[in-house]
């Protein structure tokens, strides 16, 4: 061995016979930070698993950013459903003068008129209420104390009248049942007889509390014939009526004040007879909700155009392009669109164009919408805007072509946007498995390193036993 040199220093063999420098390996030994070495190697390893994981996150923001972008067109395919039909222009609403003593309803098979209305009387229920007793719970409605198994009450009840169709029904209270005036009308409604029965608070002195019967529908009267047991009396406090009324000098009866399709394709809602006097009532078209549903629709098209350019430009301080830049499905999207809105229409009426109702398409891309301009139409020619809008079986219209479109557009299951999010997914899938791959590659290198700088922290030790050994034959003059 020709000596030992390095940062241990050098011992030469037969050189000189002077005394030998050594150098510190105990300081050399615990000087060395091997996990401080493990870790700037296991860094440098993962730059590319850093990028991998900014990948990942780019691909997460851009199906976050598709998602949107289908969100936002299936609100547009949904403003356009209410205006893609010949039937959605069939919203129409009553005008009548205030305090009518009726409401309206209209419906989307009602008509365009005027009618005249006069409403003689409500229909209602008939209705009877008991003597009062002093307790509701407790107190027992038979006229002698129960004083067994035998006690017993029974009421009878013609329903309708005696000498047309009248039907008896009978109601029987026991210690089943129980006596109390609470009990007596459960009974009773349990019975399904048509009549129905409550307790009532009258509040009259010492005997505040009755029990009211009504029948389970307008016009129908009844009677109590008979009280077998039951120390209660009845009297009739309204008898039952049907709803009287004249459409246009026509006679109308109904068991309800709701009275369905007297004027076709209405519910007139009668809260109280008008007297003689005719009330006018006259069903229009609701332009109002028709405007509201083309705002609407201008409004989420530009949301639509909006977001779709927010994220396909390119930002010149950061240098970076929007995840939508040359997007081909994005581009496809605006140019259909566009296109849709542009073309012309109609059966050959007046309104040939969106332009001619108040709906300009902007240099911008965005739809301009002059409310104005569309009440004016609607007002002059209200059809001609529904066969410009809705068309026919026969002419299908502009929103109908685009609304279409826009089912199709968002078809999820192959639709161009499901296409973007499919790829994207797929990306992703990929992406994850490389990232798996270095994760597992960067693990066993860390092992390997681990393992590595623990044989050389061993090999060091051994190589501080052999100095400590060299200083003691050198201190004992051995050396």
């Amino acid at each position: 061995m020709s000596g030992i040199s390095g940062n241990l220093g050098s011992l030469p063999s037969g050189q000189g016979g002077g005394r030998v420098k050594i150098s510190n390996m105990a300081a050399l030994s615990q000087n060395l930070d091997t996990d401080a070495l493990v870790e700037a190697s296991v860094k440098s390893a993962s730059l590319p698993l850093v990028q991998m994981e900014e990948s990942q996150a780019r691909l997460e923001n851009r199906q976050a950013i598709w998602s949107q972008v289908e969100k936002k067109l299936e609100s547009f395919r949904d403003a356009s459903s209410s205006l893609h039909l010949e039937g959605n222009f069939n919203v129409f609403k009553p005008v009548l003068p205030a305090h009518s003593g009726f409401t309206v309803t209209a419906t989307d098979n009602a008509a365009i008129g005027h009618h005249d209305i006069v409403v003689e009387s409500l229909a209602r229920p008939g209705v009877a209420v008991s003597s009062g007793i002093r307790d509701a719970d407790r107190t027992s409605v038979l006229n002698i104390p129960p004083d067994g198994a035998f006690s017993h009450g029974i009421i009878t009840f013609l329903i309708g009248d005696r000498l047309v169709g009248g039907e008896y029904k009978t109601v029987r209270i026991d210690q089943k049942t129980g006596f109390t005036l609470g009990d007596l009308a459960e009974a009773i409604n349990d019975a399904h007889i048509g009549i129905h029965a409550m307790v009532m608070r009258t509040g009259q002195p010492g005997a505040p509390y009755s029990l009211s019967l009504s029948s389970s529908r307008n016009g129908l009267n009844f009677s109590v014939e008979g009280t077998e047991g039951i120390g209660l009396s009845f009297r009739t406090v309204q008898k039952a009526s049907l709803a009287h009324l004249t459409v246009d000098g026509v006679p109308v009866v109904s068991f309800s004040n709701d009275v369905k399709d007297a004027v076709p394709g209405t519910v007139l809602h009668l809260r109280r007879p008008t007297g003689q006097v005719p009330v006018g009532l006259s069903i229009v078209h609701d332009r109002k909700k028709i405007t509201a549903n083309l705002s609407r629709f201008v409004k989420t098209y530009n949301d639509l155009i909006d977001f779709i350019e927010k994220f396909s430009g390119f930002n010149k301080m950061t240098g970076r392009a929007g995840p939508l830049l040359g997007s081909f499905t994005a581009t496809e999207i605006r140019n259909r669109l566009a296109t849709a809105l542009t073309v012309s229409g109609g059966d050959g009426g007046r309104y040939r164009t969106l332009a001619d109702i108040g709906l300009t398409f902007q240099r911008n891309g965005r739809l301009s919408y002059d409310s104005q301009k569309f009440d004016r139409a609607l007002s002059s020619d209200y059809r001609g805007v529904s066969n410009l809008l809705a068309g026919s079986s026969v002419h299908p219209g502009l929103i109908t072509h685009l609304h279409d479109m826009t089912v199709e557009l968002t078809n999820p299951a192959n639709g161009p946007i499901f296409g973007e999010q499919q790829a994207i997914s797929s990306q992703s899938r990929a992406l994850d498995k490389e990232v798996e791959r270095k994760q597992d590659e960067i693990a066993d290198l860390r092992e390997r390193l681990e393992e590595k700088y623990a044989n050389l922290q061993g090999v060091l030790g051994g190589l501080n036993v052999r100095q400590n050994y060299v200083r003691q034959q050198i201190a004992q003059g051995n050396i």
